[in-house]
């Protein structure tokens, strides 16, 4: 029986990925740098905040100086938010897929802007406190 639940999930599997969503060259390239960027920020948050007692600096506006303190568990909520937006983007990518193409195509392209601008803000984040 349990035999039976992997072929069939083997198969989902195959089918979901037969998908000419992900043979689509402007969708593959942009989530797979969107992966990339992601998973970029995320390494270099591992390896270079440390564990410390104060307060850190997680946001400066050069209007207003520095406008979020917080501990420095808070600066992995910004690439988990990254990480909610590019999921979004991927699954109303697929979704308008065959209906309106060119919406796919901004849905993926946005999700890697949003990728690359939450790049932005966690390098500074990183060059301001560490």
């Amino acid at each position: 029986m349990i035999k039976q639940w992997r072929e069939k999930i083997k198969e989902k599997a195959k089918s979901f990925f037969r998908h000419g969503y992900w043979t689509d060259p402007v969708i593959f390239f942009s989530l797979v740098l969107s992966v990339l960027a992601n998973a970029g920020i995320w390494a270099a948050l591992l390896f270079t905040v440390e564990v410390v007692d104060r307060p850190i600096i997680l946001h400066y506006n050069i209007y207003f100086g520095v406008d979020s303190i917080g501990d420095w568990r808070n600066v992995f909520i910004m690439p988990a938010i990254a990480l909610l937006v590019f999921l979004v983007n991927l699954i109303l990518s697929r979704f308008f897929y065959y209906k309106e193409r060119l919406a796919s195509h901004l849905f993926a392209g946005m999700g890697l802007l949003a990728q690359l601008l939450m790049a932005v803000g966690v390098a500074s984040v990183i060059i301001i406190n560490f």
